[in-house]
């Protein structure tokens, strides 16, 4: 099933190879520099040294702020979900209030099927949201055989497994026919036209099709056992999330029906995907990661949609201001961090901020190195940013195994400057006018090896679910916001 993608967005290289005054911190950041150096690899508590290792877990020899625990599932879930609404909001055809009001058109319907099968009608209709924004004629693809329908069911699929009368021939040709019929402009036509594809071919039939959709929840939930699953293995597919699973739980699970194992190990979506890295649980994760095809975020997506369904019976203006946001840039950093976020006017002001301990250096040379970073001239960030910074350049050198650097080519910009500064980096920077504010950094698009720029794809995308940071591509530069979910790296910086 296929429906509002939220496709990687690769970092494939170019060339292989809050208001208030911040805590104290030194000026110009020279202890940052000199401690970061070795410091970040290796965080000294109580005289026991453990190395900073992000995916790597917590053990007495190393620590990752961003770990996976399961009492903090429920925060994960909501982070995640938060994350990943960009897309939602970004892809909805006509925009979201359109996609949410025809969704609505097909409640009394979801209600209906919704008492047939294990998934509630507040998550179906979540399903259809994103899955067709409400359109019920939709292909995904130009072969019929794709995606189809309301709530996208692949022919084989509907056919085959959930019993649906499908004649691909039949709706081919009255596919056809309907289209022609819209060309001249003859509604009536295309209603009756539309009438007789539904019954040929169920999945234009939105009842038909929920219905089915509910089947298909039913087979999962007795495979599983668990609603959490059900709905990822309807963009995933039964087989490749039982194979994720059991590579989460190791080779001797192989024997193990896969619901008792889903139990005895208390396999929640959550601990499956936070858990999985390519540090911990490699197998797993890879599987994940290789899929791609949205379905590792597909479960945050859905939950993302049961809140923009939400928002818009409770408080339809605060979505509008939600929806302005998310579409005010090619990704959510207007979200993390919206109008009104102080900017820095000029280069007086930037001066000032750095003499005072409001923006930190980044660390350059040998100490740049040594974390992680290579920059050209001396650049800036805000405290928050970049321990962001700092922990995706330790992450990209673990996960990576590279000792080459990113490469950073634009940070803290003043207000006035943003323009200039673009052209004199030849493009590398963007001119997002939150690089005046200290949240934001672009970073070559070149890497020294493949698995480096993987290592920093999952670094993105790990960010970005727990709603971290934004971030999106650009030709030549990967251009970065930093939210305040970043607080929890900020024991990564040296206290003064």
């Amino acid at each position: 099933m296929r429906g509002l993608s939220c496709q990687r967005v690769s970092v494939r290289p170019t060339a292989v190879r809050s208001r208030g005054r911040p805590p104290r911190l030194v000026a110009a950041g020279i202890l940052v520099a000199v401690v970061l150096a070795a410091g970040l690899v290796a965080l000294v508590t109580g005289g026991s040294s453990r190395h900073l290792v992000p995916g790597g877990g917590n053990s007495d020899s190393s620590f990752d702020p961003l770990a996976f625990y399961s009492s903090q599932a429920g925060a994960l879930q909501a982070a995640a979900a938060a994350g990943y609404s960009h897309v939602i909001y970004a892809k909805s055809p006509g925009g979201i209030v359109a996609s949410v009001r025809r969704t609505e058109h097909y409640r009394a319907q979801i209600d209906a099927a919704a008492k047939k099968g294990p998934v509630d009608a507040t998550t179906l209709e979540a399903i259809v949201l994103l899955e067709s924004a409400g359109r019920p004629d939709i292909v995904a693809g130009p072969n019929l055989s794709a995606a189809a329908g309301l709530t996208q069911i692949l022919a084989e699929t509907g056919r085959n497994l959930l019993g649906m009368r499908i004649d691909l021939s039949a709706s081919r040709r009255l596919s056809a026919q309907i289209a022609a019929a819209a060309r001249a402009h003859d509604a009536r036509k295309v209603a009756s036209l539309s009438k007789r594809r539904g019954q040929v071919d169920q999945r234009f039939d939105p009842a038909a099709a929920l219905a089915a959709t509910e089947r298909y929840m039913a087979i999962a939930q007795k495979t599983f056992g668990r609603s959490d699953l059900t709905v990822v293995s309807y963009h995933m597919g039964i087989g490749n999330l039982e194979t994720a699973l059991r590579r989460y739980a190791g080779p001797s699970s192989s024997s193990t029906p896969i619901a008792k194992l889903v139990s005895d190990q208390s396999l929640s979506y959550t601990k499956l995907y936070f858990d999985s890295t390519p540090l911990r649980h490699p197998a797993a994760w890879g599987w994940l990661y290789a899929l791609g095809d949205d379905s590792e975020s597909y479960l945050w997506r859905v939950q993302a949609a049961v809140q923009i369904l939400a928002l818009h019976r409770s408080d339809p203006a605060r979505l509008a201001r939600q929806a302005a946001l998310q579409t005010a840039a090619p990704s959510a950093e207007r979200v993390l961090r919206p109008p009104g976020t102080p900017v820095l006017a000029d280069r007086a002001a930037v001066a000032a901020a750095r003499a005072r301990g409001y923006l930190l250096a980044i660390p350059s040379g040998a100490a740049g190195t040594n974390a992680g970073l290579q920059t050209a001239g001396s650049l800036s960030l805000r405290p928050e940013a970049l321990a962001a910074a700092l922990y995706i350049a330790a992450g990209v050198r673990q996960i990576g195994r590279s000792q080459q650097p990113l490469q950073i080519t634009a940070a803290t910009t003043d207000a006035a400057d943003l323009r200039t500064q673009a052209r004199l980096d030849h493009g590398l920077a963007d001119a997002d006018p939150l690089h005046a504010t200290g949240y934001a950094f672009d970073v070559a698009r070149a890497y020294a090896t493949p698995a480096q720029a993987q290592a920093f794809q999952f670094m993105l995308d790990r960010l970005l679910a727990l709603n971290v940071i934004a971030w999106v591509r650009h030709r030549r530069i990967i251009h970065v916001v930093v939210g305040p979910g970043s607080s929890a790296l900020a024991g990564l910086l040296p206290k003064a």
